[in-house]
């Protein structure tokens, strides 16, 4: 008798563990649930309702810090340290003007002040608000006078006219100046406007233009320039290494556009250079880089595979183009021999 009611308190002492095991697995499985949804959110940096963003070094104490929140326990000790006392500085509301600027002063009198003049009032400070304006654009004729000369103590048969010689113009018996050419030039490549936007933009400042006079200074600015860009070519290729990769572009024809592309050749830190070719293989990369020997990041294209059999130009490719790491090709004997220099 004594047996089995032992034995029922222990079966209904296991039932009781047994419940209270239940229980705390369910807890333990919406906490491992809830962490799981926390971890998202702290991985994309949004925590909280009104999303606070979390730098990636601070993920890991971040997440040490939800976790012991979760399963109830004290959050880990977190290592304090001391900085040295600062006053802050009270934040500005509005955004300092340059100073190189230059400002128009423009004081507004009180209408009372007015009637009464400044003698019967006593200035006692100001208030100063400052905001941007803009002059309109506008072109100017510049006139260029050269007086002659002539001696007047000079016999009239010999005596000589002196006159100061012509100004020296970028395009000879042009109408446009200095100014306007290096207007014209960074607004069609630097700021990409094309020809009959900048055709409309001189007309509204008074200046009638044609785009194909625009056009053609810009193919006389081109020659005149040619020296000094022949010179960033040697200099480019001079270089350790250099970057290059092309981009089609589709050129005008009569029946239809045809493909072209721009090579973009870099030397880091000197000079960014382009190159026009009709077609896209390995004699066009031949006349932009001839005679170049060094490193050259480029992409996984052919038409670059000829330059690495030498081994004077050794291959780096770019990590979108070699996802397990940077390929070069060493100088090793004749043959290229290709290694991966893994990130550390």
């Amino acid at each position: 008798m004594l047996d089995e009611l032992a034995a029922a308190a222990k079966l209904n002492e296991l039932k009781d563990r047994l419940a209270a095991l239940e229980t705390e697995r369910d807890e333990y499985k919406r906490l491992y649930v809830a962490l799981l949804e926390a971890y998202r959110k702290l991985e994309a940096g949004l925590v909280g309702e009104k999303r606070e963003r979390f730098v990636a070094g601070d993920a890991e104490q971040l997440a040490l810090s939800l976790m012991s929140m979760l399963v109830g326990n004290q959050p880990p000790s977190l290592e304090t340290q001391q900085v040295e006392a600062h006053e802050r500085r009270k934040p500005t509301r509005r955004k300092v003007l340059p100073e190189n600027l230059p400002r128009i002063e423009v004081e507004v009198i009180p209408p009372e002040v007015q009637r009464r003049g400044l003698d019967a009032f006593e200035r006692i400070g100001e208030e100063t608000t400052e905001t941007v304006e803009r002059r309109p654009a506008s072109a100017l004729v510049v006139r260029t006078i050269r007086p002659k000369y002539v001696l007047k103590e000079a016999e009239a048969d010999t005596a000589a006219v002196v006159q100061a010689p012509a100004v020296e113009l970028p395009i000879p018996r042009s109408i446009a100046g200095p100014g306007l050419l290096a207007d014209s030039i960074v607004h069609r490549w630097q700021d990409h406007l094309p020809l009959h936007r900048m055709e409309r933009m001189y007309g509204r400042e008074g200046l009638p233009l044609a785009r194909s006079t625009i056009c053609g200074w810009h193919q006389e600015v081109a020659l005149l320039v040619a020296p000094l860009v022949l010179a960033m070519w040697k200099d480019a290729l001079d270089s350790p290494y250099l970057c290059i990769d092309a981009t089609g572009v589709l050129v005008q024809a009569l029946q239809k556009c045809r493909f072209a592309h721009f090579f973009v050749v870099i030397a880091p830190e000197k000079h960014a250079l382009f190159g026009y070719t009709a077609k896209h293989d390995s004699k066009a990369v031949d006349k932009l880089l001839k005679g170049y020997q060094g490193f050259l990041v480029a992409d996984a294209h052919s038409v670059y595979e000829h330059l690495y059999k030498t081994g004077d130009v050794i291959e780096v490719g770019c990590w979108a183009h070699y996802p397990e790491g940077i390929v070069m090709r060493s100088r090793a004997g004749r043959s290229p021999v290709d290694t991966i220099v893994r990130s550390g």
